[in-house]
């Protein structure tokens, strides 16, 4: 998911109003609620020594236990740290996975709420400095992890350790060369185009109609353009590339700045579209369905264009001690089992890459939430090479459209 990609940061800040009529709100938070989660919004360490006596640096695990279990795994930790999004993200995480997990091995698991650019840094400080990294397993989006590849910050995963990852659909193996498994896809969203069925007469069938006069100030965008730039590539058939080679992409933005009322991240957009202050917004599909069952006037629908697609993913930091890098691929295997990625993913909103997880009826069938590759191909889905090297210089130039 650069400091600028919205989907990094599922926190608040405090809300802002511009003097430009548009307003900009605050950033990402997570509700909790039943059924499906509305996603609205996303310490270091020390193994054991070999002995059971290793020494913790004190910033997040402690001193290893000598509890091996004589098959040949090794020592187990007193716990490891995840980065991981606060809130119901961490919440759900912590019921679904990280709790089976501990009641599996025993190992504790805390958590590190930095970002995911600066939880990068500080790996790739620690490995530049022969320290153990600060945490030991990374949760992120797929474009930030492709550049932690990229830098070579991760331990390739063991399929003999993480085999329930080779279960996964397709989707969620990366494209990385002669790696195979750098970090693992789990599960996929997309941003989809929603609108208040109050004040769309009826289902639109393509992202066009957001340029036409009669929804001035009636459109709610992510912050710099999140989720839309590469379906107005699609619109104006322009390559993704260079700022300055996308120049119909910035024109059609140009002349969309009159319509758009709302600027910001998904629990106001999702209050915006409820209340009928925007008509149509860019948004996941979860938060949709979640203001439906409190029976708000919403839709979403994936138009003729198509709309972007998102992965998120897990992997290990490098540089760990073999103890710390097995147990770190174990907790990444629970992720990734049947059992766990189903109700972990329906409580997130999300759809899992598993073709033996359950899924709830209201994911089933639904091109929002693809699950197979036909759905996959009615996406837009930029490559990791496009997003790492270009992506935040769109933003930049979004952001000068827009005003923010």
């Amino acid at each position: 998911m650069t400091g600028n990609d919205t989907h990094t940061e599922r926190t608040m800040e405090e809300n802002t109003q511009k003097s430009d009529g548009v307003k900009r709100l605050s950033r990402r938070k997570v509700i909790a609620a039943t059924g499906a989660a509305s996603v609205t919004g996303l310490a270091g360490c020390s193994g054991g020594n070999g002995n059971g006596n290793g020494n913790g640096n004190g910033n997040g695990n402690g001193n290893g236990n000598g509890n091996g279990n004589g098959g040949g795994e090794p020592e187990k930790p007193d716990s490891i740290t995840v980065r991981a999004w606060g809130g119901a993200w961490q919440d759900n995480l912590d019921e679904y996975v990280s709790t089976p997990f501990t009641e599996e091995t025993g190992i504790d698991v805390e958590y590190d709420n930095s970002s995911e650019d600066q939880m990068q840094a500080k790996i790739r400080t620690a490995l530049q400095q022969d320290r153990e990294p600060p945490v030991n397993v990374q949760w992120s989006l797929t474009k930030t992890s492709f550049q932690s590849f990229e830098l070579e910050l991760m331990e390739p995963l063991d399929t003999e350790v993480v085999p329930n990852i080779t279960d996964l659909l397709g989707a969620a193996q990366p494209d990385a060369g002669d790696v195979a498994w750098p970090f693992v896809n789990l599960y996929s969203y997309t941003y989809a185009l929603t609108y208040n069925t109050d004040e769309v007469d009826s289902e639109p069938t393509s992202w066009s109609m957001w340029w036409d006069d009669e929804w001035e100030n009636q459109i709610g965008l992510y912050p710099s353009g999140h989720g839309i730039t590469p379906v107005l590539a699609e619109m104006t058939d322009t390559e993704l590339g260079p700022v300055e080679e996308m120049g119909p992409v910035w024109d059609e933005y140009e002349s969309l700045r009159p319509n758009v009322g709302t600027i910001g991240e998904d629990s106001e957009l999702t209050q915006s579209l409820r209340q009928g202050e925007v008509s149509m917004a860019v948004l996941l599909p979860a938060n949709i369905v979640n203001a439906q069952d409190d029976g708000a006037p919403v839709d979403y629908t994936i138009p003729e264009e198509g709309a972007r697609a998102g992965r998120d993913t897990m992997w290990v930091p490098r540089g760990q001690s073999d103890s710390l890098t097995y147990w770190s691929q174990k907790y990444i295997n629970t992720a990734a089992s049947t059992e766990n990625i189903g109700p972990w993913c329906e409580n997130l909103g999300v759809a899992p890459l598993h073709a033996d997880a359950e899924i709830p009826s209201w994911m089933e069938e639904d091109v929002a939430f693809p699950t197979d590759q036909e759905q996959f191909d009615q996406m837009i889905t930029p490559s990791l090479d496009v997003l790492t090297e270009y992506e935040p210089k769109w933003e930049s130039r979004v952001n000068e459209i827009m005003g923010s």
